[in-house]
């Protein structure tokens, strides 16, 4: 009697038409629409084996190749630029071990016994919550730890924002009675414009229209601003990511898509990307205008809990 047998055969999951799959394999690949890796599995079961038990059989040897493709699929996310997960589950027994736990816990969404003898399964495993919380540990810019650290960086704040740069000689009072007019004129503003009741005008979600630049999906995909920093993720947004587990953008290839996509709300600011930033092909930058706006919003506090769609 023959062992079961594995082979490969190319089947297209069933996928939305406008979700973006970048495909690792001839069998595997990563719906970045979804936020998870997928693949395909086929078997057959051994020779003279009853009826009654060959689908089993030929269905056992299906989920083993599936699980080996979605293996496959895992390692070929794309965590930054050019790192791949792979690359750090070499660096990293972390990493690997998270692998290894969210492959185990892959979910089979198809079950096809078939009259010749074969068994096709198609199975998916998502790369938020366990696997995008040890990512981004590694990825992610480290939170102080201990107060005192806290404190130091609240003074310099503090200070840099109260006090000018001058040498100890220097008058800071103007500075201070600036400030002083700043915030009066904030308190009339506020007084004559309450901010009740105009929560619910506020956007939902951000969905970032890329397309016509080289841009590419990954893990931790960033916002510039045009010869500046990066807008999102801030520091806020990454610990909160990593907190929860969840990933910072998603990607689509439709624009209404995007709009309608239940992680960005029913009103959903949308904001035209320029081009890539570096070599990177993850990081995209928005024009003076729409920086200005993005930064003004996440200061308010936009997207602390919002989420991001991309369009490619």
């Amino acid at each position: 009697m023959r062992l079961p047998l594995c082979f490969l055969v190319v089947f297209a999951p069933a996928v939305f038409a406008d979700d973006f799959v970048e495909w690792v394999g001839a069998n595997s690949g990563v719906n970045w629409s979804a936020g998870q890796a997928q693949a395909e599995g086929a078997g057959i079961g051994p020779d003279n084996t009853p009826p009654a038990i060959a689908s089993l059989m030929a269905c056992r040897a299906a989920v083993v190749d599936a699980q080996r493709n979605l293996l496959e699929s895992m390692q070929g996310v794309r965590v930054h630029g050019t790192t791949l997960v792979s690359n750090m589950m070499i660096e990293s027994d972390t990493i690997r071990t998270t692998v290894e736990g969210v492959l185990k816990g892959g979910q089979i969404v198809e079950r096809q016994p078939r009259d010749d003898g074969t068994c096709r399964v198609v199975m998916t495993a998502p790369l938020s919550g366990p696997l995008a919380k040890t990512v981004y540990n590694e990825v992610f810019e480290e939170p102080a730890t201990s107060s005192a650290a806290r404190t130091d960086r609240l003074w310099y704040a503090l200070s840099t924002f109260f006090i000018p740069a001058a040498s100890a000689e220097q008058d800071w009072r103007p500075a201070i009675d600036q400030l002083s007019s700043r915030i009066s004129a904030l308190e009339a503003l506020l007084s004559a414009k309450p901010i009740t009741g105009t929560k619910d005008a506020k956007p939902t979600g951000l969905v970032l229209d890329a397309r016509g630049s080289n841009f590419i999906p990954s893990m931790s995909p960033k916002i510039r601003k045009l010869r500046a920093g990066v807008i999102y993720p801030a520091r806020a947004h990454q610990i909160s990511r990593r907190e929860r587990g969840q990933l910072v953008s998603l990607f689509t290839r439709d624009l209404e898509t995007a709009r309608r996509h239940p992680v960005v709300g029913e009103r959903p600011i949308v904001l035209k990307g320029l081009r890539t930033f570096g070599d990177t092909r993850t990081e995209i930058v928005l024009g003076t205008e729409s920086s200005e706006r993005l930064q003004t919003l996440v200061d308010q506090g936009f997207l602390d809990d919002a989420g991001v769609v991309i369009v490619l």
